[in-house]
């Protein structure tokens, strides 16, 4: 099979890894745009969300596939990618602390959480009084690592094109593939191959920052309360996201960094320096499930895409999904095909 596919975000990296693990030839249109979700996202996997601390959903399923699909890639690229880090979570609220506990007594909710009474090298640079848990099973995914890495492979062994593919292009080169698909991001929003999907976009902003503390070069737990602090080593931390559902562009507002740095200020006690601001559009989605499948207008344009704030999570299963139906034919997942939008 010959593919085209269009976006090196996290989708399109890793489904273009996936078919060229299975033979199937690949091209890759790029034309690298800076601001991407995924080129500013921290690639975070968290198997515990929301308020109510509810496990994400199959998780069980894709945290194996995922380790071992970036174990692959580290192995092949001699480059650390996946790093697991508990995250430890503070409770600010009785009421926080006692749906921990609640949690920790359902079936499956030990694998992923703990109770703690140990802040561990963020003890010093924590305010008093603090309740905690600890999120075991997550990880960080370093994009721009792999990222980088993948694009490089693909000039170097050339099947990367340094374009923008758009869908008057795609309908162009369709002669010469036998599937095109569609890895935009946001973008595809205006795909017309791909009509009436319910898209439900939002922007996230992040900072990267050093903590002022000497503390701060041993942590080796994420930390999270509204807003996660990632460490990066040496010092620095990857600090967000926001989460707006209006926006008027893609880039870093100041309003939005100082509701960070405020957030910010009620997790830790001790000052820093940001680095750097970054803000982003992410293709989010209104049921909260990724969108594959074909297009409803164009047998050969096909769509992966929808991943959303959990890209890291769930980009390596159903990429291999998606490669078992362009591959063999296998039927889609109903929950993740897009026919749900076209019944």
């Amino acid at each position: 099979m010959r593919c085209l596919i269009v976006g090196q975000g996290i989708a399109g990296t890793v489904l273009a890894w996936t078919l060229r693990q299975r033979g199937a030839e690949v091209q890759v249109a790029d034309a690298g745009f800076s601001n991407s979700s995924s080129s500013i996202a921290a690639g975070i996997i968290n198997p515990v969300t929301g308020k109510r601390f509810v496990k994400s959903w199959r998780f069980d399923e894709f945290y194996p596939f995922a380790k071992n699909v970036y174990r692959q890639m580290e192995h092949a690229w001699q480059t650390p990618l996946w790093h697991e880090l508990p995250i430890l979570r503070l409770l600010s609220t009785p009421r926080e602390v006692n749906d921990w506990a609640a949690r920790l007594s359902m079936p499956g909710y030990t694998l992923v959480m703990s109770e703690t009474q140990s802040a561990g090298s963020w003890a010093a640079m924590l305010p008093p009084g603090q309740h905690f848990g600890l999120t075991k099973n997550a990880a960080r995914v370093d994009f721009p690592a792999l990222l980088e890495k993948f694009s490089a492979q693909a000039r170097a062994d050339g099947f990367h094109r340094a374009e923008q593919i758009g869908p008057d292009d795609a309908l162009k080169l369709a002669g010469e593939y036998d599937c095109i698909v569609f890895c935009e991001g946001y973008r595809a929003v205006e795909n017309p191959f791909f009509p009436k999907l319910a898209w439900q976009l939002s922007k996230g902003e992040a900072m990267l920052l050093e903590l002022n503390h000497p503390d701060a070069v041993t942590v080796e737990q994420m930390l999270k309360k509204t807003l996660t602090l990632v460490p990066l080593g040496t010092g620095v931390f990857w600090a967000g996201a926001s989460f707006n559902w209006t926006f008027e562009d893609n880039g870093p507002t100041d309003a939005e960094q100082q509701f960070l740095e405020q957030r910010l200020a009620d997790m830790v006690q001790v000052s820093w320096t940001v680095k750097k601001r970054t803000g982003a559009i992410r293709p989010t989605v209104k049921d909260r499930r990724p969108f594959l499948g074909v297009s409803p207008v164009h047998s050969k344009m096909f769509i992966f895409n929808g991943l959303g704030t959990k890209g890291g999570l769930l980009a390596p299963f159903w990429a291999a999904h998606l490669a078992d139906h362009l591959l063999e034919g296998k039927p889609l997942d109903k929950e993740v095909d897009i026919r749900r939008f076209y019944a």
